[in-house]
């Protein structure tokens, strides 16, 4: 993911002083719906300031700009709410409020005036991209023209975010207290041949189980950052070790799980 493409499209880019100028896609990473454009402009850029990534519950304001190119924003929360897509992109949250009619997302800014984070278009809750990501996205391509992550072939949520009934039951009948669901299990994949299914809880994901998604897709790129730090190749692996309960037969057993990185078209990841 993160490949240039070639010949790389030009755009035209109108800025916040109402001029057009000519822009250069340099990345667009499907995973994470990135994308990184150089334009050239006789145009002074106010660079923003970043704060630490959002938190659930919290109360943010959301930046974007309608068919006009006229600002906007919105106010809203961070909501306790998890919705991973088909292409198992676990780590986006959710807005409370909906974005302006005829935005397609922007900054998403807390009470000091940091950026937190990206907002996208999206139903019924748009979601956002936690700023860490974002950024460790753009500094991964900057020093090495590729992202990389690895690649476990599962669909999680959050023990966390379940509903209060729910996690009273996970405790006293199972005495779980975090970790993750897997929601599904890519077909052919190395976690499906070793037996994990679908309804499985991980209690710990290589000794974490407090993690929410947001942290733990970050904790995913910092390996991805190590792999292309170390002039990995491509059939380099590292190995998680998995705490996993079976929910029917009430069972625990640990795997080890070896997890291979991809940098390559989303297509080819998933």
């Amino acid at each position: 993911m993160g490949t240039l493409r070639d010949p790389k499209p030009k755009l035209r880019v109108r800025l916040p002083n109402k001029t057009v100028a000519e822009g250069q896609l340099l990345f667009f990473n499907v995973h994470y719906d990135i994308a990184l454009f150089e334009i050239t402009a006789d145009f002074t850029f106010q660079l923003p300031s970043f704060g630490s990534s959002p938190n659930y519950g919290q109360e943010v304001f959301v930046l974007a700009r309608d068919k006009k190119s006229f600002l906007t924003v919105t106010h809203g929360r961070i909501t306790w709410f998890e919705k991973p897509d088909i292409y198992g992109r676990n780590y986006r949250m959710f807005l409370s409020c909906g974005l302006r009619q005829g935005g397609d997302g922007g900054s998403v800014i807390d009470h000091d005036g940091n950026v937190v984070g990206m907002s996208f278009h999206g139903h019924p809750k748009p979601p956002i991209i936690a700023v860490s990501t974002v950024l460790t996205c753009i500094e991964m391509w900057m020093k090495f023209s590729r992202i990389a992550r690895p690649i476990h072939g599962l669909h999680l949520r959050t023990i966390e975010m379940m509903d209060l009934s729910s996690r009273e039951i996970m405790y006293r009948d199972y005495n779980i207290t975090g970790g993750y669901i897997v929601d599904r299990v890519k077909h052919d994949s190395t976690a499906e041949r070793l037996g994990i299914r679908c309804g499985d809880m991980i209690i710990s994901f290589d000794k974490l189980g407090g993690h929410t998604l947001p942290k733990f897709e970050d904790l995913l790129l910092s390996l991805g950052w190590e792999f292309l730090r170390r002039s990995f190749d491509s059939s380099t692996v590292i190995y998680f070790k998995l705490e996993v309960y079976d929910l029917l037969n009430h069972s625990r057993r640990s795997i080890t799980l070896p997890i291979g990185f991809c940098d390559a078209d989303a297509s080819k990841c998933m």
